[in-house]
This record gives structure tokens, C-alpha cells and sequence, in this order.
């Protein structure tokens, strides 16, 4: 009887506390769709001011949710990746949803590494998209925790004869005002 009364008081002691409310966020689309274009597309015109971005349809592979700890130990002790080509998921962009591209379609992206002997596919590349890159673009990633967005860029062509530097991060962290670049 003793420990019932005992159980009964502390299960009242605990359960009678005022219980912050949990705030569960999730990252919208329009949120998402609104990273891209207000900052990242703004980042990449910066770069690529005076050509037009072409965009892959395709949606990259998201990066690692241990990038969104961005300048912790989490993020500087993730073991180094070599990616040779993008990777992709299985999911598409809602390219309607994004400003200021010029969209090539993933099949047609495709074609451009296929073995083709009848065709200087080099230098139909360089016809159809002025030797460009084509940006290979993940959705981005959030962490309600520390308020980070993560997206990842691969710029991709054929025929690379070196191919560093063409897979980068770009971190969001979200404030009171909106977005801020963290790098």
C-alpha cells in the first residue's frame, strides 16, 4: 500500500507540470522551392551571370544529414566523398516552380555519355549548350535543430578531362528575417 501511494504521488508530482509544447517543424516545399530561387539561383547568377543556367530535371541525391551541423565536428569529421558522376534520386523537379532556368530534360542529359561513333556529341554539346555546365541540384535538406538548409550542386558536362571543384554545398541557416548564407 505504501508504494502504491508513493507511485500514485509522483506520478501527480510529474504529470501536473506545465509541459513546454513541442513544435514539430517541417521544411515546406514552397519553403524549399523558395531557398532556391531567392538565394541559391541568385548565388549561381553571380557565377554564371551571363549565361543561362541549365538545370537538370532530375533531382541529386540529397547530401547527408550530418551537414546540416555546419561548422561542428559532425560536419568536419564526415569522411571525404570522391564522387565521379552525380548521383541521382528518384524524384523530379517541379521545374514550374523555378525561376530563370533553362531545363534539360534527364534523358536527353543522358545522351551525352552513351557511345555514339556516328555523332561529335563534343561538339554538339558545345552547339546546344555553349559548353556549359548543366547544375545537378538536390532538395534541399533542413534541420529544424539547428536551423540549417543544406542543398547540393553538382555541375556536370561530358567529356571533363579533370573534374574537381564541380560538387559543391551551399548552407542556409534560417533566422528571424529569413535566410542567411552560411557559406
Amino acid at each position: 500500500m505504501k508504494k502504491l501511494t508513493i507511485l500514485f504521488i509522483s506520478l501527480l508530482l510529474f504529470s501536473c507540470n506545465d509541459k513546454e509544447p513541442k513544435i514539430i517543424y517541417e521544411f515546406s516545399e514552397e519553403e524549399a522551392y523558395e531557398l532556391i530561387n531567392t538565394h541559391f539561383l541568385e548565388k549561381l547568377n553571380r557565377y554564371d551571370s551571363d549565361f543561362i543556367i541549365y538545370w537538370n530535371n532530375r533531382i541529386l541525391k540529397t547530401p547527408e544529414y550530418q551537414h546540416t551541423y555546419f561548422g561542428t565536428d559532425s560536419l568536419l569529421n564526415m569522411p571525404f566523398r570522391k564522387i565521379l558522376i552525380p548521383v541521382f534520386s528518384k524524384e523530379y523537379w517541379k521545374t514550374d516552380k523555378i525561376k530563370n532556368i533553362k531545363v534539360i530534360d534527364c534523358e536527353e542529359f543522358d545522351s551525352f555519355f552513351k557511345v555514339n561513333d556516328s555523332i561529335d556529341l563534343e561538339k554538339l554539346w558545345s552547339t546546344k549548350f555553349n559548353n556549359e555546365y548543366v547544375h545537378n541540384v538536390s532538395f534541399p535538406i533542413y534541420n529544424p535543430k539547428t536551423k540549417i538548409a543544406v542543398i547540393e550542386d553538382y555541375r556536370y558536362k561530358p567529356f571533363l578531362y579533370c573534374g574537381t571543384g564541380l560538387d559543391n554545398f551551399y548552407y542556409y541557416k534560417k533566422t528571424v528575417n529569413g535566410w542567411e548564407k552560411l557559406k
